[in-house]
């Protein structure tokens, strides 16, 4: 805590991952990223700060609805995340993501993270797609 009274945190965005994209076995969008995270991005101690596994799921799912349609601007509507263990600072974290379902504006997704093959935190969402001739 701060002199202050107020609680200091670290003002990181979530890191940039290093992301390729392919296709399941029914042609809807796959994404898979790696990416290592240092001491800024710690919570426990040794380990990721949970917010920064919630921002990068939401990061890796939101390009899947764009790469559906070719339109940008889906918005999240719901993102769930399930810590399963935790996830170690240092090492190659591989986050996988796919598309579960598309209906309409509503697109819904699915992705895990992987530590050494050890699942650290999963993770659904849903994102809506802009109504035609919305922003």
């Amino acid at each position: 805590m701060s002199d202050s009274g107020r609680l200091s945190a670290p003002v990181l965005l979530p890191p940039a991952l290093d992301v390729s994209y392919g296709a399941d076995e029914l042609g809807r969008p796959t994404v898979t990223a790696t990416v290592c995270l240092g001491d800024d991005y710690q919570g426990p101690p040794g380990c990721v700060h949970g917010g920064y596994l919630a921002a990068m799921f939401d990061n890796l799912l939101g390009v899947l609805p764009y790469k559906m349609t070719g339109r940008k601007g889906s918005y999240t509507g719901r993102l769930t995340v399930r810590y399963r263990s935790l996830t170690p600072l240092g090492a190659e974290l591989v986050l996988t993501g796919r598309v579960t379902d598309a209906r309409h504006r509503l697109v819904t997704t699915a992705a895990r993270c992987h530590a050494g093959g050890v699942l650290t935190a999963e993770a659904k969402a849903l994102f809506v797609r802009p109504a035609s001739g919305g922003p």
